[in-house]
């Protein structure tokens, strides 16, 4: 029986651990900042290309009310295949220990 809570691709089994200690807390916390700061700048970057005006041509009010949506979701899938490498310095300097305080 498959493991519910792990994700399989291609044979190897990817699982987070169920409690995860206070490192890895942060680790994780860094990874999801550094993450969803590459977001917001490839969507900040698709806006201003034009891409949420190009989503809302052709339709009306229920269109642009929806463009966001969809330039956020791009920004996510960029984020994540085609990282700027802004993450992993964002992730470093959280994760960062602090000097002595």
């Amino acid at each position: 029986m498959s493991d519910p809570i792990g994700l399989q691709i291609g044979g190897v089994v990817s699982q987070t651990p169920i409690n995860p200690t206070p490192t890895q807390k942060v680790a994780t916390a860094a990874e999801s900042i550094g993450q969803r700061f590459e977001q917001m700048l490839w969507a900040e970057m698709l806006s201003h290309a034009g891409l949420e005006k190009a989503f809302s041509q052709g339709g009306n009010e229920a269109a642009s009310a929806f463009s966001r949506y969809m330039v956020e979701a791009v920004a996510k899938d960029l984020a994540a295949t085609h990282p700027m490498g802004l993450a992993a310095a964002v992730e470093s300097s959280i994760a960062a220990p602090k000097g002595n305080e």
